[in-house]
């Protein structure tokens, strides 16, 4: 609303210069600008807690490009943090708190796996 509200002035100002639009103008750019200071604040201020338990467990609190993770061996048990957030419990497991931009693969095999098959 702001930034169309600045558009629609600057086309005036550019057009029909006088002093009251370049005070209309300059009031509507800083109120876009304390407004966009204010979400970006929030948005920081919103992070939640990132956790990761169990063997080749992977949690990402943004976005994350390209995961794999492999696990060989005898699984230990995974712990599931208490709270919300972006949490990864168990083996191999991934969770991305934001976009996954990439392949996301995992590969937990036990003791008793054969290799190669």
């Amino acid at each position: 609303m702001v930034a169309g509200a600045s558009g629609v002035v600057t086309a005036l100002v550019t057009a029909h210069p006088s002093a009251g639009l370049w005070v209309a103008l300059s009031v509507l750019l800083v109120v876009g600008g304390v407004l966009q200071v204010v979400v970006a604040a929030g948005d920081r201020r919103s992070s939640r807690a990132v956790a990761a338990s169990g063997a080749g467990a992977v949690a990402v609190g943004g976005s994350a490009g390209e995961i794999r993770t492999r696990v060989h061996g005898s699984p230990s048990p995974a712990v599931r943090p208490d709270g919300e957030g972006v949490a990864a419990a168990g083996p191999g497991s991934v969770a991305v708190g934001g976009d996954a931009a990439g392949p996301v693969s995992t590969e937990v095999t036990g003791p008793d796996d054969a290799a190669g098959s």
